[in-house]
């Protein structure tokens, strides 16, 4: 193995790491940004039509 095949392949893993840890961490905030996205679109419609979304009432036996 030559000094030029070594180098390649030392510059290959550390971009391949460094993509790994930009493309996780974007992912993660991908995700962060469209739960909060689904969280306000859900909280709007909550408000723009309450009857739609009754909360499920239990009846409790008392006895």
């Amino acid at each position: 193995m030559t000094k030029e095949l070594l180098n390649e392949l030392m510059n290959a893993l550390v971009d391949g790491t460094l993509f790994g840890i930009c493309f996780s961490f974007w992912i993660m905030i991908l995700v962060a940004v469209w739960r909060w996205f689904l969280g306000v679109v859900k909280r709007f419609l909550h408000w723009l039509c309450p009857k739609w979304f009754k909360p499920k009432t239990e009846e409790i036996d008392k006895n």
